[in-house]
């Protein structure tokens, strides 16, 4: 479902990802850990196209871009990445002046070109699926950050994609509301959903991954089952940070 060959990423002299290569199978769900100014969240908005590579090649979901090609190439193939592949930032980024469901919908009205009513059934069934139906008509300001993230994470379905991207999704929240985040991404994982989720909760990424990626310094240090990460971890970085955690 993704490809990533010899990702690297620069922000002038400083070289945040260094010749990164992965694969995320279908159905397959991956946790990034790793301390703070590893390059987790930076791989994740390259995958989307929230950051422009500086030289390698990326492919979800059949659509490639590739640093050597034209930048109207490049811009055309994330516009079909992005079609394929839903984000959920740290942060909502719901829209204050539109209800739950307006927020939900709003792709489907003016990407997907749907009619109101087609969206609006497809809306409801997908607050229903992160148990927010009874929040339909309320404003964002009148929602906790749990459930508001939950209305961000039934947007990023909306566009029914292939593949989900999770970049810390319980950062900004209470200790006691990150439970209902990460019980909708249990469910999502049961499903078969792939996801790459960026995430600094342990126990979460023991429980829900099928492969454990730790970076640091931009580099990937290591990978393996969540078993094998936790209880046997291969590298001397690897074990300092479970320590610290």
């Amino acid at each position: 479902m993704i490809t990533i060959k010899h990702l690297s990423k620069r922000f002038e002299k400083l070289e945040v990802l260094k010749d990164i290569n992965l694969e995320v199978e279908n159905g397959e769900v991956i946790t990034i850990l790793g301390p703070s100014g590893s390059g987790k969240s930076t791989l994740l908005r390259c995958l989307n196209g929230l950051e422009d590579m500086t030289s390698g090649e990326i492919e979800v979901a059949g659509s490639t871009v590739n640093t050597e090609d034209s930048k109207k190439k490049q811009l055309n193939a994330y516009r079909q990445i992005r079609l394929h592949s839903g984000m959920v930032f740290q942060q909502f980024n719901l829209y204050p002046h539109k209800t739950v469901l307006g927020n939900v919908i709003e792709a489907l009205l003016t990407v997907r070109k749907w009619s109101k009513e087609k969206a609006t059934k497809k809306g409801e069934a997908l607050l229903e699926r992160v148990g927010l139906s009874e929040k339909r008509d309320v404003y964002p300001s009148r929602l906790s950050g749990g459930q508001q993230q939950r209305v961000a994470i039934a947007r990023a379905l909306a566009v029914e994609p292939e593949v989900m991207l999770f970049d810390e999704p319980t950062s900004a929240l209470d200790p006691e509301l990150v439970g209902e985040v990460l019980a909708v991404i249990k469910e999502l994982a049961k499903e078969g959903m792939t996801m790459v989720i960026v995430t600094h909760e342990m126990e979460f990424a023991r429980e829900v991954a099928d492969r454990v990626i730790f970076m640091d310094e931009g580099v990937v240090v290591e990978q393996g089952t969540p078993d094998s990460f936790f209880n046997q971890p291969k590298t001397e970085r690897a074990r300092k940070f479970l320590n610290k955690m």
